[in-house]
């Protein structure tokens, strides 16, 4: 948060700054049944994004992301022949990054005022959850992952001054070192990600750029 300050600080006395970044919500909820057993739940989330950076010429911006997505639930389960199996399960997880990245224009595509971009990230994330059920409330490991990725980007100019942007994450190239603690074992392991397969829309997020 001080490394996006200090530069957020810097950029704004320069006339190709850029601010921007996404926003999203979600909200479900629902019941379920069975033979001997009757459920519902619900679950809340949301994640922000916000983002400055600094255009060095037309092609090339360079610039620092911060992430945050938290999401909680709660469920029930009833069991008629069997009270005393019924269940209340909350749950609660964080997911926090930073990243510094560099994104340059690699073509046009064909189509008036669409992009493809290359980004380039090296940066830090990490997650923690928690559960309690039937008041018992166990502390998962945090894990904190640090990794250099590479992604396509596809930008659609709205005008001089705002861009829409939308992230093709699977499409992502990476390496990722990852450490994972709990109170009753540190066990850290590290790994190579690589992927470069259409896994689900949730893997493609939109944003927009604001320019000065």
């Amino acid at each position: 948060m001080t490394a996006f300050a200090l530069l957020a600080t810097f950029l704004t006395v320069n006339a190709q700054v850029f601010v921007g970044g996404s926003l999203g919500l979600n909200l479900g909820g629902g019941k379920n049944s069975s033979y001997n057993s009757e459920g519902s739940g619900y679950g809340f989330g949301f994640n922000i994004s916000p983002q400055v950076g600094y255009y060095l010429n037309n092609d090339l911006a360079i610039g620092v992301r911060v992430s945050l997505d938290n999401n909680w639930s709660n469920n029930k389960a009833t069991y008629p022949d069997e009270p005393t199996n019924d269940r209340v399960s909350k749950s609660f997880r964080n997911y926090w990054g930073i990243h510094f990245f560099g994104r340059y224009k690699l073509i046009e595509l064909g189509i008036e005022n669409l992009s493809l971009l290359a980004e380039g990230l090296i940066g830090v994330q990490g997650s923690s959850n928690k559960q309690t059920e039937n008041e018992i409330t166990t502390k998962y490991p945090g894990t904190t992952v640090y990794n250099i990725n590479a992604r396509p980007v596809l930008s659609y100019k709205l005008s001089d001054r705002l861009d829409v942007l939308a992230y093709c994450d699977f499409l992502t190239i990476g390496y990722n070192y990852q450490t994972q603690k709990g109170s009753l074992f540190d066990q850290k392991s590290k790994y190579h990600s690589f992927n470069l397969g259409f896994n689900s829309f949730s893997d493609l997020s939109i944003g927009f750029l604001y320019k000065f």
